[in-house]
């Protein structure tokens, strides 16, 4: 995600680490593992009236092989469980924004730096 950040606000090491750790805990993601190999992961935070995806990341080397999709179909059925919406802000400079528009999100708004976008049931 550097590249993604650092070109939309520059990149400060120990901000970027610190922030990460204290806003979305490992201890938080759910893990996708192949072979018992650590392969993606994603965060969630459970609102009231939606799912907020804090994010989703594949291995650079296996990305376009349906990894996230899998992990976002999962996190669609427990959206679908909650009744609730998934919520999610993009980069601007991040190519997931296709993947995301492909899997039915739309945009609902846009700054100078991010995209915010919903996945309505």
């Amino acid at each position: 995600m550097r590249h993604f950040v650092e070109s939309a606000w520059g990149w400060d090491e120990i901000l970027q680490r610190e922030s990460f750790i204290s806003s979305l805990p490992i201890k938080e993601f759910q893990i996708l593992s192949h072979n018992n190999i650590p392969v993606g992961g994603y965060h969630t935070s459970d609102n009231s009236d939606h799912l907020l995806l804090n994010m989703i990341l594949v291995e650079p080397d296996l990305q376009r092989q349906g990894l996230g999709n899998l992990m976002l179909d999962r996190i669609k059925q427990e959206a679908r469980v909650g009744n609730k919406a998934i919520r999610l802000s993009v980069l601007k400079t991040n190519p997931a924004i296709d993947f995301h528009l492909k899997a039915g999100f739309e945009e609902l708004e846009s700054d100078e730096h991010s995209v915010k976008m919903l996945w309505s049931i």
